[in-house]
């Protein structure tokens, strides 16, 4: 039986709501995106004032980049709860294409709307109201609560290393909350233990020393076609990557990760389906193949080509250089330096040694076993809240930086499928009956951890 009454948070939720939007519309209002190098002082003041006002002691770490804010509630207990939270957003463009100011808290037929609604100003006001209604409503949570905000998850968490390696105490914990957990009546939650990594390149090539008219094609390089040869080189028609020794260190799923697979009902494949609105998915993947392939197989991905003339009508132009985005989503134990020296070595065999190569960002699979017991607290509770049995799955095809946090603590995320939420693109939304049991499930994750 639960620790906790789902019927009374969700009351209490509903008291406190006018509150929650109100601290949420304060966050939404800051722009906080680290690549257009908004002034971040602002939202790290109104965190603080919002965890300080709730009994939280709060300690901001210095980096190379965005500031990391720690908020701690020391409860003395023999457990703590984490929460792991980004407050930088997205860039806003193309604003045109937003029905409502993005940095203003809009709300039309009961969704929400702003950038970083969803991802992850939302959540992160819906994980500190959730513990604050906790103790509203009598439960008194049996754990210490410690929240860890970047600024720079959006960018890479390009200097949260810096913190991770100098305050490895400040990750441990019984359980971590990744961004965020949800469920709601009558609709599956997808539980993930995992993240794949990611190595993302830029690669660039140079011509002559200026643009060139393209009748003297005859005689100057044209590095768009360096490029673009260069490229054909990493992967066939059978999404077969061909760098080699590139699959040296892919451990294989165990057979009851596999066996999980064959269990994922067919609703969850046409939700996909939905989503980018086709018949028939990539080589025709369906059924546990899809699965297997998402959750479990490495990727290489054209993310952007730049080349000559991209304005309107024509230009009978070679551009002097021409420039590719490649991912690598990375499985357990493929690691980003090892792929950038073997792409480098990939691209000089082949005769592209001219072929400049940069690694942006890095980050490194983790998980965290299915059959944690933090993972079935978070599944117990998703049914709970949902009267239907969470789905669990490995790992995410998505990436981030949970491999710093993973030495040090179990954690996951719980979501749930909205085709409209818009992610990283304009009209960013978030249902508001989601908000609600979000907040009244990080309330009972609470109650829940520090019982068992």
């Amino acid at each position: 039986m639960p620790a906790y009454d789902k019927k009374s948070l969700l009351e209490i939720g509903e008291k406190n709501e006018r509150a929650e939007l109100d601290c949420l519309r304060k966050f939404i209002r800051i722009p906080t995106c680290y690549y257009k190098k908004h002034d971040l002082k602002p939202i790290i003041t109104q965190m603080s004032k919002e965890f300080e006002t709730r009994g939280y002691k709060v300690q901001t770490f210095s980096t190379g980049g965005a500031p990391v804010v720690v908020a701690d509630l020391d409860r003395g207990m023999n457990k703590t709860l984490l929460f792991y939270n980004h407050y930088d957003v997205q860039p806003e463009e193309p604003l045109d294409a937003w029905e409502s100011p993005p940095y203003e808290l809009s709300m039309r037929d009961e969704r929400l709307y702003g950038r970083g609604v969803l991802d992850n100003k939302g959540p992160l006001v819906a994980n500190l109201f959730g513990i604050q209604n906790a103790f509203e409503a009598g439960y008194e949570p049996k754990c210490n609560i410690r929240f860890v905000v970047e600024g720079e998850e959006e960018a890479g968490s390009i200097h949260l290393e810096e913190f991770c390696r100098a305050h490895p105490n400040l990750l441990e914990s019984d359980g971590c909350v990744w961004e965020w957990a949800n469920a709601v009546p009558n609709q599956r939650s997808k539980v993930y233990a995992g993240v794949k990594g990611d190595a993302y390149f830029e690669l660039d090539t140079k011509g002559f020393c200026k643009d060139a008219h393209s009748g003297d094609a005859p005689i100057v390089v044209n590095p768009a076609w360096r490029l673009v040869w260069a490229l054909s080189t990493l992967k066939n028609e059978k999404e077969e990557i061909l760098i080699d020794g590139f699959y040296d260190d892919v451990v294989p799923p165990k057979k009851e990760e596999l066996e999980l697979l064959a269990n994922y009902p067919q609703e969850q494949i046409e939700q996909y389906r939905e989503l980018y609105k086709t018949e028939k998915f990539l080589l025709g993947r369906e059924g546990v193949e899809f699965w297997k392939e998402l959750v479990f197989s490495p990727t290489c991905s054209i993310c952007g080509l730049s080349a000559g003339w991209e304005g309107p009508g024509s230009k009978t132009v070679i551009g002097k250089e021409a420039m590719a985005k490649v991912d690598f989503r990375l499985v357990p134990n493929q690691r980003a330096e090892k792929i950038l020296q073997l792409l480098r070595r990939h691209l000089d065999k082949h005769g592209y040694s001219d072929v400049e190569l940069k690694l942006f960002e890095g980050y490194e699979p983790s998980r965290t076993a299915i059959d944690h017991p933090f993972i079935q607290l978070l599944a117990n509770v998703a049914k709970d809240f949902s009267g239907q049995e969470p789905i669990l799955i490995p790992s995410h095809q998505g990436s981030g930086p949970a491999y710093l946090f993973g030495p040090h603590t179990p954690w996951a995320m719980c979501d749930i499928f909205d085709p409209e939420t818009n992610l990283h693109a304009p009209n960013e939304s978030m249902r508001l009956l989601d908000f609600r049991h979000m907040t009244a499930f990080i309330a009972a994750i609470a109650v829940q951890l520090g019982r068992t």
